[in-house]
């Protein structure tokens, strides 16, 4: 078929119909058939460049790649894997039991009840047990996590810098950024610190808020709390820091806290925020009132300044091109950094629009890889600054900031090097490849050992659930009981105890978190010990309904006193939860529906 009846005729002037409609001027009519094929390549190449679903697949495809390493790592040799994997099958044997909520691991520290659920963030303990339900194991399921939260940490950034600068080639190349940063492969890949990684999925969301609120027309201020409840549901330390960040970008806009409508919706934010999170915060607060943690204690974590000091980072280890032993990966990456350099010829070109924002992100990026090196005065800082434990996680900020300034600066020296969207669009094809590629060297360090051992760790950990308290981190373990970690612990059997005065314990019987026996000739005043580490929640009751007081013994493990003299009585404990674990439940269940309602009015509106 001749290609000139599917030709749009239209396109050309009036006064040569009559040439086209005779087919004479073959010159013209391929001219202007290629000027139409040019325009159909323009076209898709504008479509390219605004479509953010054509974005979308690209990070998702960016982070199936980064992700295709992880079915070839051992979750028991990452450095916190073992422990996640635990965590994840002692809430799967605590709801087993009936505890709802999940609070106290009924098997794990020689059968001693471990409650790493009231300390460690929720978030990323049941969205894994979730997955484990479409996965053969326990393993399999943070793995799926894992490369959940690396795609998702790149779309939410790509919001978020679209939201500042309204340009989708910025965005999609500090999403790009974002996801290869080594250090957060390196979270990945060597440490499995999955509250970390899974932190900064959040980042990106809290700064879409605040931004928001500040800069432009207010009307998604909710990210805010989106952003902080996600933050504070994955990682602490994370959640600190960020804090800190957006204390200073307040004091930046410090003047424009004199309009009503920016107090109020900080204001709301704040009340949502402490509301939805209250089933975490509340029962941890809690505990702390109840006695010592060892989570809580700086001498135990090692959470004061000589400790952090010691971790910091000679400059030289951050251009290094593998990970530490025994650590994470430091570098920030060659390319990364000369891209930052590269704000010296792009600064004056950079939109006046978020040119500010610009301006603090390159502050809050120099801060931050300062804080991880030696230069940075950490023995003269308070402790409660120090609870970072290691001034290499501040990596992670510089990485969600420089991304940002990276992208900025990639779009201003595209627009002032090529004037052609065809030559960009080749040049930002190749630098994605070459980003992406550059990435290879970095995931190959991280070597096989053999992944399947994972699930013959896993079937071990399922049928023989008494795990000894040297085989797991013991940062939840009251004081206390820390103290004689390597004495008495090391030697107490796993039954009721007499501290002080006299009894005869006779037919004991111990399960899950329950355990009871009978008395005989109790004195008034004894003291007794049950098997079970001290956590708020353990109810005691003899046989006439009488209910004692639940106390820490000097071991801290639960105890009671007997208040009289007692010829025989049966005696009871049993983990119950808190009425303030019972109550936050509900209210955060109550205050997390009328946030989604709020949130769609607000968008409703916007």
């Amino acid at each position: 078929m001749d290609a000139s009846q599917n030709f749009p005729f239209f396109l050309l002037k009036n006064n040569s119909n009559d040439i086209i409609r005779k087919k004479k001027n073959v010159f013209v009519y391929h001219i202007m058939k290629g000027i139409y094929r040019m325009e159909k390549i323009d076209k898709i190449i504008e479509q390219i460049k605004q479509n953010k679903w054509i974005h979308y697949a690209i990070i998702v495809i960016i982070g199936i790649i980064l992700s295709l390493p992880l079915s070839q790592i051992q979750i028991r040799e990452t450095h916190d894997g073992f422990l996640h994997l635990l965590r994840m099958i002692g809430t799967k044997n605590s709801l087993s039991i009936g505890e709802i909520p999940p609070i106290v691991a009924p098997y794990f520290c020689k059968g001693g009840g471990y409650a790493m659920n009231l300390f460690y963030n929720p978030l990323v303990t049941y969205i894994p047990l979730l997955i484990k339900l479409f996965t053969p194991s326990y393993a399999i399921a943070l793995k799926v996590f894992a490369s959940i939260c690396i795609t998702l940490s790149g779309i939410t950034m790509y919001k978020f810098v679209h939201e500042v600068t309204k340009k989708r080639t910025i965005a999609i190349f500090s999403a790009i950024i974002y996801l290869i940063a080594p250090y957060k492969l390196g979270d990945v890949y060597k440490r499995f610190a999955i509250g970390e990684f899974a932190s900064f999925i959040f980042m990106p969301l809290l700064f879409i808020g605040m931004y928001n609120l500040f800069n432009q027309d207010r009307k998604k201020h909710y990210y805010i709390a989106i952003g902080t409840i996600g933050l504070i549901l994955t990682h602490t330390i994370t959640t600190f820091y960020t804090a800190i960040f957006c204390m200073i970008y307040i004091i930046f806009n410090m003047q424009k806290l004199k309009q009503k409508e920016i107090i109020k919706k900080i204001l709301i934010n704040t009340a949502f925020i402490i509301l939805i999170t209250m089933f975490f915060t509340m029962p941890m607060l809690e505990a702390m009132k109840s006695t010592e943690y060892a989570i809580f204690d700086s001498k135990i974590m090692s959470t004061n300044g000589d400790y952090v000091y010691e971790n910091t980072l000679n400059i030289g280890e951050l251009f290094k091109d593998i990970g530490e032993e025994n650590q994470t990966t430091y570098i920030i990456g060659v390319p990364i950094f000369v891209l930052m350099c590269l704000t010296i010829f792009t600064y004056k070109n950079v939109d006046k629009k978020y040119k500010d924002f610009f301006i603090i992100s390159l502050l809050f990026s120099f801060i931050a890889l300062y804080a991880s090196t030696k230069y940075c005065p950490w023995l003269i800082f308070p402790d409660f600054l120090c609870k970072l434990q290691y001034p290499w996680r501040m990596l992670g900020f510089f990485n969600f900031f420089s991304a940002f300034v990276v992208g900025v600066n990639i779009y201003v020296l595209l627009k002032t090097l090529f004037t052609k969207d065809i030559t960009r669009t080749i040049v930002i094809t190749l630098l994605t490849i070459i980003m992406v590629l550059y990435t290879v060297p970095i995931l190959l360090q991280y070597k096989t050992l053999d992944p399947l051992k994972d699930e013959i760790q896993e079937t071990n950990v399922i049928e023989n659930p008494y795990i000894h308290h040297f085989s797991i981190n013991r940062e939840y373990l009251p004081v206390k009981a820390i103290l004689v970690q390597r004495t008495y612990l090391q030697e107490k059997e796993d039954r009721m105890y007499i501290l002080e005065g006299s009894a005869q314990i006779e037919e004991e019987n111990k399960q899950n978190l329950s355990s009871s026996a009978i008395l005989k000739d109790v004195t008034k005043g004894t003291i007794i010990e049950f098997p079970f580490f001290y956590y708020p929640g353990y109810k005691v009751i003899l046989e006439d309904n009488t209910k004692l007081e639940a106390i820490e013994t000097e071991n801290g493990f639960v105890g009671c006193k007997i208040t009289q003299d007692m010829e025989k009585t049966k005696i009871k404990v049993e983990y119950k939860g808190t009425v303030v674990t019972y109550v936050s439940y509900i209210v955060s269940l109550v205050f997390a529906i009328i946030f989604i309602v709020y949130c769609y009015k607000e968008n409703k509106k916007r």
